[in-house]
């Protein structure tokens, strides 16, 4: 090779050398700049835009800059202290911006996933696992490795929200319960088949394990960790889906369970029941429904002993609810619930409250006309005990609990 030829090659390694030194640089100028902002005890909403703005442009120049993102963070915690509402939308913009220009910034993916996680955003988990799926699909070893890190830390983290989201449904819409139901079976067969997949990798090539990063590691193994904490309740959402798919009645019965929660909260106590009788002709094994009628003749005789309308009415219903409640709970223990998201002990903790409710309600309302008092007290005091035993977080043996030790029986 002549040597002009080698001198130009030379000077233009130098000059690329030097670009990337330059671009090292002007990142650190400007997060040196936001640093500044993150470190202040209380700056101002000025401040705090152009410390973002200042990582935005460090991102430009190191677009798989780890400190950026960090120190995106810990602008985001300032701002949040200085009550800056408007940081988090200014934190996920930035982060989205660092994915887009660097799609295997995987410490990005893993903040953003965090963030996303926080605030119940199944959405934004969802597009996330969606991208992780194509950055696998198209990748080596080490890329198809984080990948699947950052695609199981997004799918496991959406679960416990899927959850919650399917348990607030109970009280609205069966459509939205059985979507629930349908979306939670559908993500916690992914991060099985996705857990399983990593062991696979982590076998064939070992040192996969040791490179990938700590944090992205560490996400994705305490999200499944915690998605798949409960093995019945993964078993419970199963069997619902399978039932609903072969049984039409189960499911007619499920919907008007679901129907009757929702008149029960507006307090309509005549089209609650009317829908619980419903789903029981459907499906009499439903005691789902058989307990929401104990709570509907309950609520409906308390609310009449408290404007003392009707004593007598009031006392009909509380007997009735007394009853119901009680035959619920030997159900219960024999089989329990057939709808997922409310976990067993939960269940029957809250029937046994129902139950010690009933038994107080009617006490207040009888008052010296009760009969057999003291074994109805003893009795009180058992379901009480059993509620606070298997559901202690429960409100109402809490209230209970709380009125009995001051008042009495």
């Amino acid at each position: 090779m002549k040597p002009a030829r080698l001198i130009s090659i030379a000077l233009a390694a130098a000059l690329l050398a030097g670009c990337g030194m330059l671009k090292d640089k002007a990142a650190e100028y400007y997060l040196n700049k936001a640093r500044k902002t993150a470190s202040a005890q209380n700056p101002g909403q000025a401040a705090v835009t152009g410390a973002f703005a200042d990582i935005d442009r460090a991102l430009k120049y190191a677009p798989d800059s780890a400190a950026a993102i960090e120190l995106l963070g810990r602008l985001g915690e300032t701002a949040a202290k200085s009550g800056f509402a408007g940081a988090q939308e200014l934190e996920a913009a930035a982060l989205k911006k660092a994915l887009a220009a660097s799609p295997h910034n995987w410490t990005a993916r893993e903040a953003l996933t965090n963030f996303y996680s926080a605030r119940g955003d199944t959405g934004g988990l969802s597009a996330l696992a969606a991208q992780a799926q194509e950055l696998y699909g198209s990748g080596g070893a080490e890329e198809k490795y984080y990948a699947l890190l950052s695609g199981l830390a997004a799918r496991a983290s959406a679960l416990p929200w899927i959850e919650s989201e399917a348990y607030m449904s109970l009280n609205k819409a069966p459509e939205t319960l059985f979507e629930k139901a349908a979306a939670y079976e559908a993500g916690a067969r992914k991060v099985l088949a996705m857990k399983a997949e990593l062991e696979k990798l982590g076998a064939t090539d070992p040192s996969l394990r040791k490179t990938a990063p700590s944090a992205l590691a560490s996400a994705a193994e305490v999200a499944s960790a915690d998605a798949l904490r409960d093995p019945a309740a993964l078993a419970a959402v199963y069997a619902f889906n399978a039932r609903l798919a072969a049984e039409p009645a189960f499911k007619k019965a499920v919907e008007q369970a679901v129907q009757g929660n929702a008149y029960l909260v507006r307090k309509d106590y005549a089209q609650a029941r009317a829908y619980y009788q419903g789903a029981l002709n459907h499906y009499p094994a439903l005691i789902d429904a058989r307990r929401q009628l104990a709570e509907a003749d309950f609520q409906e005789g308390a609310a009449l002993a408290a404007t003392g309308a009707d004593r007598k009415a009031s006392s009909q219903l509380l007997y009735k609810a007394y009853g119901g409640i009680s035959a619920v709970i030997r159900e219960a223990a024999a089989g329990g619930s057939l709808v997922p998201f409310i976990k067993p002990a939960r269940f029957l903790g809250e029937s046994y409250s129902l139950k010690a409710a009933c038994l107080a309600a009617l006490r207040a309302v009888e008052g010296d006309r009760l009969r057999n008092p003291a074994r109805l007290e003893a009795e009180f005091k058992a379901a009480l005990d059993e509620a606070l035993k298997l559901n202690p977080e429960g409100r109402l043996a809490r209230e209970l609990l709380e009125r009995y030790t001051k008042e009495g029986f």
